[in-house]
C-alpha cells in the first residue's frame, strides 16, 4: 500500500507540475480568474479534458490483488482496474470554472475511462461526472475562500470527498462485489490520500501564483496613480499642449521609446519613435464620440498579463475622467461667463434705461403695451437667472427667453426690425446648452441690424436636415445686417467675438465638433450663423 501511495504521488507530482505549467499561460490564467472572463472557456475545458485523459493512461494497472507500475496504459483487461490521478484533474476544473466546466470535463474523462473496459468502467463513467459536479458546488459555496491560503484545506477537503465518492460507487456498481471490495481495500487509501494531496499542492501553488500577481498588480497600480497625479494639472491647459505634455509624461513613466496621441485617425503629438510593439490608452467620455487616444510604443511586445492589461485599462479611465473633469469645470466657467455676459449686455444701465423709459412713454398712451412689456421683462430676467443653474435645456425654454427678449426690443425699435420663425414644433424637446441662440439674435441685432440703414430683418430656423447619413435638429440665425469683417469668431467688436467663441466652445463640449459654428458672413449683406444638435 505504501509503495502504491509513492507511485502515485510520482504521477500526481508530474501531473500538477504540467497544470501549473500550463497555468502560466495568459489564456489560462483570463479564464481561471474568479472575475470570469469567459474568452478562453473552450480552451480550458480542452486541457482540463486531456489533463484528465492523461491522468488515466499514466495511472497503475491493478490485477490479482497487486499493481504493476506501466509507462503508459492501453486497454484494461475484463478482471482489471486503474490506480490513477484523473480525479485530480476534475475536481481543479469545477473548483476553478464552476459546475458547467466540472461537468463537462467529467464527462469526457468519464466516457474515455468506460472506453478503456474493466469490471469498474461504469462506475469509473459515472464518478467524474459526479465529481465535477460536487467540485464546481463546492466552489460557489465556498467562492470567497478559495481566494485566501484557507483554499489550500479547502481543496484537500473537496478532492478527499470526490476520491470517497468514486470508491463508494466502485463498491456500489461493480461487479463481482468481493472483486470490488478487495480493489478499494488495495488502493483506497493510498489513492485517495494521493489525490487529495495532489489537489491541495495545486492550490499552494496557485495561491503562491495569485500572490505574486497581486504584488505585482499593487505596483502597477501604484504606478498608474502616480501617473495620474502628475497629468491631472496638465489637462488645464490648452487641449494641444496638455496632449503633449501627457505625452511626455507617459513616455518617460511607461518606459516606451515613443508616445503620440491620435485623434479622428490622425496622430496630433509624436513624442519619441514608431515601433511595431504597442499599447493604446483610449480617452472617452460619456455620451460624446471617441476624445482620442495615446498610444505608447516599446522596443519589444511587452508582457500581456491581466495585471497589466488591468493597469492599462485603469490608467485609460483615469486619463479620461480626468479629461472629464477638467472640460466639466471648464463648461461650468463658460456657462457662468455666458450667464454673466448675457446679464451684463441686457441689464446694464442704458438697457434698463431704454425699457423702462419705453414703458413710462407707454404707460399713458398705450397701458397694455406697457403691461406687456413688464410681463416681459419680468419672463425675461426670470428666464436669464434659471437657464443659468442648467447645464442643457430644451429648444423650448431658450426659443421662449428668445421672444421675451425681442419682445422688449421690437418695444423700442418698432417697424426697424422685423423677426421671422421657421420651427419644426418636433424639435422643440431637444436639448441644447443654454444662452446659445438668445445670443445670436442679440449679436445680430446689436452687430447687424442696428447699424444698416433702413428695416432689419432676423430670420431663426430650426429644421431636422441630413447630417453624415443622419437625421438632426439644425439650427440657423440669419440677419441682413452690415455683416461681420471675416466669417469666424472674431467679430466687429470683442464683445462678439467672446459671445461666439464662448458659445462655440460649450457645442463643441457637448456635440464633438470641433468648430461647431457654421459662420458665413458678407460685408453690408448679412451674416448667417448654423450649428447642429445631435
Amino acid at each position: 500500500m505504501i509503495q502504491l501511495f509513492v507511485d502515485m504521488m510520482e504521477r500526481v507530482g508530474f501531473l500538477i507540475a504540467l497544470a501549473f505549467a500550463f497555468s502560466r499561460s495568459r489564456w489560462m490564467r483570463s479564464y481561471m480568474s474568479y472575475q470570469g472572463d469567459r474568452t478562453y472557456q473552450w480552451r480550458f475545458l480542452f486541457f482540463f479534458s486531456a489533463y484528465a485523459i492523461l491522468a488515466t493512461y499514466s495511472g497503475v494497472t491493478v490485477s490479482d490483488y497487486t499493481y504493476r507500475p506501466a509507462p503508459w496504459i492501453g486497454e484494461v483487461s475484463p478482471t482489471a482496474a486503474i490506480a490513477n490521478a484523473r480525479t485530480v484533474g476534475v475536481v481543479i476544473a469545477g473548483l476553478l470554472g464552476g459546475v458547467k466546466s466540472g461537468f463537462i470535463v467529467g464527462i469526457v474523462a468519464g466516457v474515455h475511462r468506460y472506453s478503456l473496459g474493466g469490471f469498474v468502467a461504469v462506475a469509473c463513467m459515472i464518478a467524474p461526472i459526479l465529481q465535477g459536479i460536487l467540485a464546481g458546488l463546492c466552489r460557489n459555496a465556498f467562492k470567497k475562500r478559495f481566494r485566501k491560503i484557507a483554499s489550500v484545506q479547502l481543496a484537500f477537503l473537496v478532492g478527499f470527498m470526490a476520491e470517497a465518492l468514486q470508491m463508494i460507487l466502485i463498491l456500489a456498481l461493480a461487479k463481482p462485489w468481493e472483486d470490488a471490495f478487495n480493489l478499494v481495500s488495495l488502493i483506497g487509501l493510498p489513492q485517495t490520500l494521493a489525490n487529495s494531496v495532489g489537489v491541495a499542492l495545486y492550490f499552494v501553488l496557485y495561491n503562491t501564483m495569485e500572490r505574486e500577481e497581486a504584488r505585482i498588480g499593487a505596483e502597477h497600480a501604484h504606478q498608474a496613480l502616480q501617473i495620474a497625479d502628475m497629468t491631472m494639472p496638465l489637462w488645464r491647459l490648452d487641449f494641444d499642449k496638455a496632449v503633449a505634455e501627457i505625452s511626455k509624461v507617459l513616455n518617460e513613466e511607461m518606459k516606451s521609446v515613443g508616445a503620440f496621441f491620435s485623434k479622428d485617425g490622425m496622430s496630433w503629438i509624436a513624442e519619441g519613435r514608431k515601433t511595431q510593439h504597442w499599447n493604446d490608452l483610449i480617452i472617452r467620455v460619456p455620451n460624446r464620440p471617441q476624445v482620442g487616444q495615446f498610444r505608447l510604443y516599446y522596443e519589444r511586445e511587452q508582457d500581456d498579463n491581466p495585471s497589466r492589461r488591468r493597469m492599462l485599462s485603469s490608467l485609460a479611465e483615469l486619463l479620461s475622467q480626468q479629461y472629464a473633469f477638467v472640460e466639466s469645470d471648464r463648461q461650468t466657467q463658460l456657462l457662468a461667463d455666458a450667464e454673466i455676459r448675457s446679464l451684463q449686455a441686457q441689464m446694464n444701465p442704458h438697457f434698463l434705461f431704454n425699457v423702462l423709459n419705453t414703458v413710462k412713454s407707454f404707460i399713458r398712451t398705450k397701458p397694455e403695451e406697457a403691461r406687456q412689456m413688464v410681463m416681459h421683462l419680468s419672463k425675461f430676467l426670470r428666464k436669464n437667472m434659471s437657464h443659468g443653474n442648467q447645464r442643457l435645456i430644451t429648444i423650448r425654454d431658450e426659443y421662449e427667453l428668445v421672444m421675451s427678449y425681442l419682445s422688449l426690443i421690437k418695444s423700442r425699435l418698432g417697424d426697424q426690425m422685423e423677426f421671422y420663425a421657421e420651427i419644426d414644433e418636433r424639435l422643440l424637446d431637444h436639448a441644447i446648452p443654454p444662452f446659445t441662440i438668445q445670443p445670436l439674435i442679440e449679436n445680430a441685432i446689436v452687430h447687424g441690424i442696428k447699424n444698416k440703414p433702413g428695416i432689419g430683418v432676423i430670420r431663426l430656423s430650426v429644421k431636422e436636415e441630413l447630417d453624415e447619413g443622419k437625421l438632426h435638429a439644425r439650427i440657423t440665425v440669419q440677419d441682413n445686417g452690415v455683416g461681420l469683417e471675416t466669417a469666424g469668431t472674431e467679430g466687429q467688436s470683442e464683445h462678439a467675438g467672446l459671445a461666439l467663441r464662448n458659445i462655440e466652445q460649450r457645442l463643441s463640449y457637448h456635440y464633438g465638433k470641433e468648430h461647431p459654428l457654421e459662420i458665413e458672413s458678407k460685408p453690408g449683406e448679412g451674416t448667417t450663423i448654423k450649428f447642429w444638435v445631435r
